[in-house]
């Protein structure tokens, strides 16, 4: 009986603690589009919607910076072991995002608009105010 149990445990902690991990995760996540929305509308932006859903894609942020739409992702970290938030923009997420994007302005029917990508990069590693950086047309 114990050469059952002890595995079922086992299993049942280490599924709690991933888990309790990804809840974290997501946490740090929604702060992070918390804190880059605070951050984008103390630069002047004009936030249009949060976590836009584009048929199967999702858009961050969607805001208006003067009379430019801006599509932002918004990147977090609590450490660097996976690198700087900007460095997990790879080709493929500027990929979907520039498909996000072009399918959002078909959806709203918007045509002829000046469109830029931003990055809003959420730092938590080395104090405890996170680091927030504005990287305008970043891609």
């Amino acid at each position: 009986m114990k050469k059952i149990i002890k595995p079922v445990l086992d299993f049942i902690a280490n599924w709690k603690h991933r888990n309790m991990k990804g809840a974290r995760h997501i946490r740090l996540g929604r702060l992070g589009e918390d804190l880059a929305v605070n951050e984008l509308k103390a630069n002047g932006y004009k936030i249009s919607e949060r976590n836009a859903k584009v048929y199967k894609r999702e858009v961050d942020v969607i805001a208006m910076d003067g009379d430019m739409i801006v599509f932002v992702e918004v990147k977090s970290r609590s450490g660097h072991r996976y690198g700087r938030p900007i460095e997990a923009i790879d080709n493929k997420r500027k990929g979907r995002l520039r498909k996000a994007a072009e399918l959002y302005l078909a959806q709203k029917k918007i045509k002829g608009a000046s469109v830029r990508f931003d990055v809003v990069t959420v730092d938590y590693t080395d104090s405890p105010k996170p680091k927030i950086e504005i990287v305008k047309n970043a891609f």
